[in-house]
């Protein structure tokens, strides 16, 4: 399919989705009628026809949530609705949200720290040209304590 047909359907199905909504209702009793038609041609009574093909298709409604499954924008639709689900439950409980708000810009304020220090002291190199190169060299003296006389290791 062509990107401008996507794109066109996408943003048909985003933004006018009632009448997306009253079309597929359209097409699927259309399609329900046809099959029905169809027994009828085929010598069933009109009520055996309707229930033979009501079987043959299936649920109404499932077969209408099958389509919106497939439909492109499926998912924006989804997360728009878990979204406003999670406002009204943030706005229900106001102290909560504010506990969650403060954790969150907690911890937001405490990885960029971590993270700044870590670039400054570690990842960052050095402004020094040949910084590779640079060494350092440290000496180390261990002092012994003085030995003390056999007699007087005894008394301690």
């Amino acid at each position: 399919m062509p990107l401008f047909v996507k794109a066109r359907g996408f943003l048909r199905n985003l933004f006018s989705s009632r009448r997306v909504e009253v079309d597929l209702d359209e097409e699927v009793h259309a399609h329900l009628e046809l099959l029905t038609e169809e027994n009828i041609g085929k010598g069933m009574r009109p009520e055996e026809a309707r229930r033979a093909a009501r079987i043959e298709l299936g649920g109404i409604e499932q077969v209408k949530e099958q389509v919106r499954e497939e439909r492109l924008g499926n998912w924006l639709h989804s997360v728009l609705s878990d979204c406003r689900y999670a406002f009204r439950q943030l706005r229900k409980n106001p102290g909560a949200t504010a506990v969650m708000v403060f954790t969150l810009a907690l911890a937001i304020g405490a990885t960029t720290a971590i993270f700044s220090v870590v670039y400054g002291v570690l990842l960052r190199p050095l402004t020094y040209s040949d910084a590779n190169r640079i060494m350092a060299i440290f000496e180390k003296r261990i002092q012994k304590s003085p030995q003390l006389p056999a007699q007087e290791r005894v008394a301690s």
